[in-house]
């Protein structure tokens, strides 16, 4: 069996691999689609926390399939990106008929990590105010659906004006302004919650803006622009802030499955359409550096 293997060195490769036997508590799974999402990237480089040790593996984290039994279904495993799988009945959810095998495969992760923010990292309701801060990118557009979705009213603040004035928010923010517009705009809104996949210099102008102002909660989702800032210790003094990350580190791997249904169901509901470019499993090399222009490669089997 080829595979799609990490190599460290350079981009993945088309390569043999080692046939996965499906064993008396595993479903072999045909798979379809693979996504080459930020976390797919990042543990395929071996830059991610949840990088193995040494390259070799088989990449990919999810994708959608076709088990032996003609279920269409979403895999959350690790090694995705091969012809086929074996994976415990836990890590598969059935993929609704609304949604392609392309549209399954690049939404799930793009859209659970807003639905893990404002549901389990905190809890958005009806009624509050969230920003969402990198709201043009492929996971922020959709965190701006899933927070009208929980009934919040939605500041979408990005760098791209002709994309904002797109992603159906209330009110938006464009962080390609001069500093001080930034600043005199986010001192204006009341914020509740905050949706962060940039961190950078855009939380730094975020939390000055919230100072003395809270109650507010901070989520951190991305590191987008930069991956530190500068933050006084008096800030945190001297107001009701909360401060919190959201990742795989920070929700267990229980509130995870029980979430894709739901964010499966979501999709559908919202409309969520994911800006796709599909290629082939075998050109893995050829795309991995490759300018797609914001839309999420998606590799087919």
């Amino acid at each position: 069996m080829k595979a799609a293997l990490a190599t460290y060195a350079d981009a993945p490769v088309w390569a043999d691999a080692p046939d996965q036997a499906a064993g008396p508590d595993l479903v072999a799974v045909s798979m379809r689609a693979v996504p080459l999402h930020n976390l797919a990237r990042g543990i395929a480089d071996g830059r991610h926390y949840a990088a193995p040790a040494a390259p070799g593996f088989v990449i990919g984290v999810d994708g959608v399939g076709v088990t032996e039994d003609g279920r269409r279904v979403y895999v959350a495993a690790p090694g995705t990106a091969a012809p086929t799988v074996a994976v415990p009945a836990s890590a598969l959810v059935e993929v609704p008929d609304a949604l392609d095998d392309l549209q399954a495969a690049a939404a799930v992760n793009a859209v659970m990590s807003s639905w893990m923010a404002m549901t389990v990292r905190t809890r958005v309701r009806p009624g509050q105010t969230v920003l969402v801060l990198g709201a043009t990118g492929g996971s922020g557009r959709p965190a701006v659906a899933v927070a009208r979705h929980l009934g919040a009213r939605v500041i979408a603040a990005g760098r791209n004006a002709d994309v904002l004035a797109t992603v159906g928010a209330d009110a938006t923010i464009d962080l390609g302004a001069p500093e001080a517009e930034i600043a005199e705009a986010l001192r204006r809104e009341k914020i509740d919650v905050v949706v962060d996949y940039l961190w950078g210099r855009p939380a730094e102008l975020t939390l000055a803006a919230l100072e003395k102002r809270g109650p507010s909660e901070f989520v951190q989702i991305g590191t987008m622009a930069g991956a530190e800032i500068a933050l006084t210790g008096a800030l945190l003094r001297s107001t009701d802030i909360r401060l919190l990350g959201s990742g795989f580190g920070s929700f267990t791997a229980q509130e995870v499955a029980a979430a894709r249904p739901h964010i499966l169901a979501a999709v559908v509901e919202l409309g969520i359409a994911m800006d796709v470019t599909a290629v082939p499993a075998e050109s893995v090399a050829e795309v991995w550096r490759a300018d797609t222009a914001g839309s999420r490669v998606v590799l087919t089997l």
